[in-house]
Parts: structure tokens; sequence; C-alpha cells
């Protein structure tokens, strides 16, 4: 997991300066993104004093890449932006806050923000960057030997699969009432069945959502259910002939 360090006196030496930095513990907040969404890191303060260092702290696990270095020199605001993510970042100084443009899967880890001017307050971000999630396909499970689709034994039986990622979630809805759902953190993909006995006028629909996103496809019955010699066009419910 992501290990938050807080040691009794270390020594930060940038811009050939030292701070001690005391025991201090930070609040940690938890954020949420998706791929190519921009999002800004705000630590909550309203304005720092105009003469703060400011430094931004990245690592996958533990922050130990310095990204964001700021002060003012001679009177004049000097920022660097550095490793993989020149280009995409972008410093507010009043605020301390960090905006990352383009967010990849790769972004995602522990942000540290450190403040320095009479003393050295830290903020801790663990944010984790999400993939948008697949739109579900539904296909029928049973098929006669010519392709019809047909009613067997007064059921039709389907199966929705998606491709799993991080926290996918796959469901089967009824108009809006949840069926039955499925999750995995080891399945390459989910899949999830339904059957439907008798007539049925209802609406079913296979949802896969995570996080930050979610995907619908519409059960049609005609589609995955009814024989095509067997469609009434005055009556589209599920039948038997």
């Amino acid at each position: 997991g992501i290990r938050l360090y807080h040691q009794k006196c270390p020594l930060w030496v940038t811009y050939r300066m030292c701070y001690c930095v005391s025991d201090l513990k930070a609040e940690v907040k938890t954020l949420r993104g998706r791929e190519g969404q921009t999002v800004t890191l705000h630590p909550g303060l309203d304005k720092l004093q105009s003469d703060s260092k400011i430094f931004w702290i990245f690592g996958p696990v533990s922050p130990d890449l310095f990204i964001v270095e700021s002060q003012v020199f001679r009177g004049e605001i000097i920022t660097e932006y550095k490793g993989r993510f020149q280009g995409r970042l972008q410093l507010d100084r009043e605020t301390g806050s960090l905006t990352v443009r383009n967010l990849t899967i790769n972004d995602a880890g522990l942000y540290q923000l450190q403040i320095v001017s009479e003393q050295v307050t830290y903020h801790n971000f663990i944010f984790t960057v999400y993939a948008s999630v697949p739109t579900p396909n539904i296909r029928n499970t049973l098929h006669n030997h010519s392709g019809d689709r047909r009613l067997v034994n007064g059921s039709c039986s389907v199966v929705c699969s998606v491709a799993n990622g991080k926290e996918v979630t796959l469901s089967w809805y009824r108009g809006v009432w949840t069926l039955n759902n499925a999750s995995s953190p080891h399945q390459a993909d989910l899949s999830l069945p339904l059957e439907m006995k008798g007539k049925n006028s209802d609406t079913y629909s296979c949802v896969a959502t995570n996080p930050v996103s979610n995907q619908t496809t519409k059960l049609s019955i005609e589609e995955h259910c009814l024989q095509h010699a067997g469609m009434s066009k005055k009556n589209k419910h599920l039948y038997f002939s």
C-alpha cells in the first residue's frame, strides 16, 4: 500500500537551503480522476504568504520525486516543473494548489505538498486514476443450428459481459430495480447471465460502472429473444408459438 513517512526531523535540502521538519501529522485527502481529465489538488488554503517556498512531491507508493519547486528569489518568482509531468502541471502560488492536465493511469499515487515559511506544513493526497469503463455487450446463450433466435422451454437466456478493470461492477436492471451484479479484481472479463420467462414487457438493461464512469446497454427483446418466424407484429411481448 501507499506509505506516509513522518520522521522525527528529516532534512530537506533544496536551493542550498536546509529545513529541519518537526514531527507533524498531515491530513490525507483521497481523490479520484478519469483518464484524460483535468484535476486540481487543493490543500484548502485561502492564501499563502507571498514569499513561501512551495514543493510538490510525487511517488506511486511514497513521495520521493520533486515535480514542482517554487520560490521567490530576489523579488522574482521562480517555478520549476520537473519529471514526466512537464507540460501538464500548473501551480497556483496563491493557494498552493496543483492542477494536473490530461491524466494518465500512471499519475495515480501519493502527492505531497510542502509549504515552507516560518514553519513547514504538509498536505497529502492519495490519488487514484481510472480508465473509462467499457460498454457492456449482450449476447444470446442459446441458438439453434440455423441461427434463428429461440425460446427454449418458455425462457430467454442471455449473458452480459464487459472487459474488467479497476473496481468495475456489472449489473442487470429491470426498469430501475437491480436484479443482480458481479465484480472481481481477478477476472479478465466480467459476465452476468439473465433468464426471462413468460410474457415480458419490462425494460432490461446491463450497466457497467466504476467510481468515475458508467456505460449502459439495453436488452432488445426482438433481437435477443424472439425467433424470426414467431414474432407478432401486434404484440411484441415475449411469448410462445
